[in-house]
């Protein structure tokens, strides 16, 4: 890595390459955060093995039947083979899977997931929008069947334009017949883990069935004190209330309980301005320090085959969910806004305390018709629906901390010592309320055989406001109005076939996405603006074995929110101001091919470019690789060796910036170089129904950032195995 004032470098010890990943990552750009002087992030290194589905299924992007070589815009599918056979139990893990996806974290706590350049905010499950911040926590993987990422916008079912990509996770769902499966996990750091899903016909022909999921989670970390424990939960019941008419009734819960969570950055240059090497262990939080996260979900779905060709479909979520913080952060002994360590005594850091804690409630309820209509001579696809969703996020307010402060004497011996502030609630709090309603259609019109037009609108009513009670409980009044009515997205797209293997595509849709950042007036910022374009060839390769995709994009937005570098002062809820810029604009080209290279050798290969130009205004700039190569294999071996399959992942980005990083004698670019990470597993099926896989991740133990603005470290080499076995 190194570092600059402009011109003046200063070097820190270069990241080296590694060897062998899985299918491709995308670029980054962030905008929220904890305390530090830029909130732009980088992305972290990542593995890939996308799966691309060749059957028709209902596209997470328009609702219609769609093969992804029939939709006209780049989709993955991760899939529950694909979950297990590499380990990924959590969102995070799997999104380092996905090719155009990149990951990165201000914090323990806080991941962060980009494509194309923006960050992903638009995460479903089941189809329906899961917009809430409190409760869209480090899902786990153990309630999904599988994963769909579709990358450029969605705002057709989402209601809103983010250019950077959906995330939907499809539950599990009960089955007709009796199964069973249970894992077990042990690895670095006293990880511990299990999983048990359970799927019982609750009567003769399975008419009526359960399935019960649970995975409870505990591990420590790397990090000093740091430690988590984690239980996800699923439970439905699933019944035919007729030969053409299915309901569904279910539960989830996850709760996350950490302990000494990371907030913030940890220092990187010493006193006198030369880089500092700390270990990857060094932590600011006391073991009393926590940010624990509840929520549950109560759903309910009701599906009814009119005829051959329509169907009907109705669901109701209601999510509560419940967060509590006191954390610690360190800042310089005197006003800087980060720590400067004595590379000699390790003295100069102060510890400074925040605390925060609310709940949340969110209502949607989700209807829509599809089908198939015959219309000159050739039949096409229609779906009409409608969504609203209401979401009630409440801030408590607690006593203040600000007074609360503490001195390290040597960060190098410190053992996480240091008194706890005492906290409590005020009685005051404010709630948010945001709503949104929608009216939105889409349809494939079949113009002649090889080629269909695919066009789509949303209708969107949109509308947030703040109501503030004392601590007597006595409503104060609403502020913060913000209402965006009768606001249209449309989405055009086409496909030709030009083999039967081969298509070309393009599409474009607009942007609107509403903020929920204000500025130094405590005004909120009117909503993002601007468009999004793609095209591209998808092809299926060696008998339909390999799957090849490659797309271009370009992505224009006004009005985008960044953080308001003049301003530190915090605004009166306790947020940073933000600024408007306009002129955000990102190019680049994804290239990938996954599959069967032969029935024993499962390849992938994914090369992205995205090159994310900001206005010359803007205070905080995108500091991300421009390009990402990964690699990836699974071999299963024949003969005497038959149980044996290994598989490897590398993933490679390319040197990445961060801007106006707080030094000694200003403020610097640091600049990392290329990296490499290498994560390698085997697998062992002792019988068809009995396996154990061992994992290694960043398997030459490279030591590199995470992220440059918010200065974390990746994770070191870690080891995990899983025993896994059904019934």
């Amino acid at each position: 890595m190194s570092v600059s004032r402009r011109q003046p470098v200063c070097r820190l010890r270069p990241l080296a390459l590694a060897t062998i990943a899985t299918v491709l990552g995308g670029a980054v750009q962030a905008q929220d955060a904890a305390p530090a002087a830029s909130t732009d992030q980088i992305v972290a290194p990542k593995a890939l093995d996308s799966v691309t589905v060749s059957g028709s299924r209902e596209s997470a992007s328009t609702r219609l039947q769609l093969t992804p070589r029939e939709t006209p815009q780049s989709t993955t599918t991760v899939n529950r083979e694909q979950i297990e056979r590499q380990s990924l139990t959590s969102i995070d893990a799997v999104l380092r899977n996905v090719n155009g996806v990149a990951v990165s974290f201000y914090d323990t706590q806080r991941p962060l997931y980009y494509a194309r350049g923006f960050q992903i905010t638009d995460f479903q499950i089941d189809g329906l929008p899961s917009y809430s911040s409190s409760t869209n926590q480090e899902f786990d993987t153990a309630l999904y069947e599988r994963i769909e990422i579709v990358r450029g916008a969605n705002g057709i079912l989402t209601g809103v334009g983010v250019p950077s990509a959906t995330i939907n996770m499809v539950r599990k769902r009960p089955q007709r017949e009796f199964a069973a499966s249970v894992a077990l996990t042990a690895g670095s750091w006293n990880l511990y883990r299990g999983e048990l899903d359970i799927n019982a016909p609750l009567n003769k022909d399975g008419s009526v069935r359960s399935r019960l999921v649970i995975a409870p989670q505990k591990k420590d970390s790397f990090r000093d004190r740091y430690s988590e424990d984690k239980t996800a939960l699923l439970a439905a019941i699933e019944a035919d209330l007729g030969p053409s008419t299915v309901a569904t009734l279910g539960y989830q819960r996850q709760s996350n309980v950490p302990k000494a969570p990371i907030w913030g950055t940890i220092p990187r240059f010493a006193t006198d301005g030369s880089p500092i090497d700390l270990p990857t262990s060094v932590s600011f939080s006391p073991p009393w320090t926590r940010w624990e996260r509840t929520s549950g979900t109560l759903y309910a779905t009701l599906e009814h085959q009119l005829n051959d060709d329509w169907s009907v479909k109705a669901a109701l979520n209601h999510t509560e969910g419940d967060t509590f913080s006191l954390r610690t952060y360190g800042y310089g002994r005197t006003t800087s806004l980060a720590p400067f360590v004595n590379p000699i005594t390790g003295a100069g850091t102060t510890l400074y305390a925040a605390v925060g804690g609310g709940s949340e409630k969110q209502d949607t309820v989700d209807a829509y018709l599809s089908g198939k209509f015959e219309l000159g001579g050739r039949k096409h696809d229609l779906m009409v629906g409608v969504s609203s969703t209401r979401i009630a996020t409440r801030t408590d307010g607690y006593s203040s901390v600000a007074n609360w402060s503490y001195v390290i004497p040597n960060i190098y011996t410190w053992d996480g010592n240091a008194p706890e502030p005492a906290v409590s609630k005020t009685g005051a709090w404010r709630t948010q309320i945001t709503q949104q309603t929608g009216l939105f259609a889409s349809a494939r019109w079949r113009l002649t055989e090889p080629l269909s037009l695919l066009t789509g609108v949303r209708l969107t009513d949109w509308h947030r406001h703040t109501d503030t009670y004392g601590t007597a409980g006595s409503y104060a009044g609403k502020s913060l109005v913000q209402d965006e009515n009768r606001k249209v997205t449309p989405y055009i797209g086409a496909v030709y076939d030009i083999t039967p293997t081969l298509s070309a595509y393009a599409s474009y849709t607009r942007i609107f996405n509403p903020q929920n950042y204000k500025d130094r007036n405590n005004v909120p910022l009117s909503p993002v603006i601007g468009s999004n374009a793609e095209a591209g060839l998808k092809a299926e390769l060696l008998d339909r074995r390999i799957q090849a995709h490659f797309a271009v994009f370009q992505t224009k937005q006004d009005n985008y929110g960044v953080r308001d570098g003049a301003i530190t002062t915090p605004l009166p809820d306790g947020t940073l101001p933000y600024v408007a810029v306009n002129g955000t604009k990102s190019t680049g080209f994804e290239l990938e091919f996954a599959g069967m290279a032969t029935n024993q050798w499962r390849v992938s290969a994914g090369l992205t470019r995205a090159k994310v130009t900001r206005a010359p205004t803007d205070l905080i700039y995108a500091n991300l690789p421009e390009y990402l190569l990964q690699l990836g294999t699974d071999y299963q071996f024949a003969g005497a060796l038959a149980p044996l399959s290994v598989g490897g992942n590398l993933v490679w980005q390319s040197s990445v910036e961060g801007f106006n990083i707080p030094h000694p004698s200003g403020t610097v670019t640091v600049k990392q170089s290329p990296t490499a990470i290498l994560g390698l597993r085997a697998s062992w099926k002792f019988t068809p129904k009995l396996s154990a896989t061992l994992a290694v991740n960043n398997v030459t133990n490279k030591k590199y950032w995470a992220n440059l603005d918010y200065g974390n470290y990746s994770d070191p080499r870690n080891v995990s195995l899983t025993m896994r076995a059904a019934f």
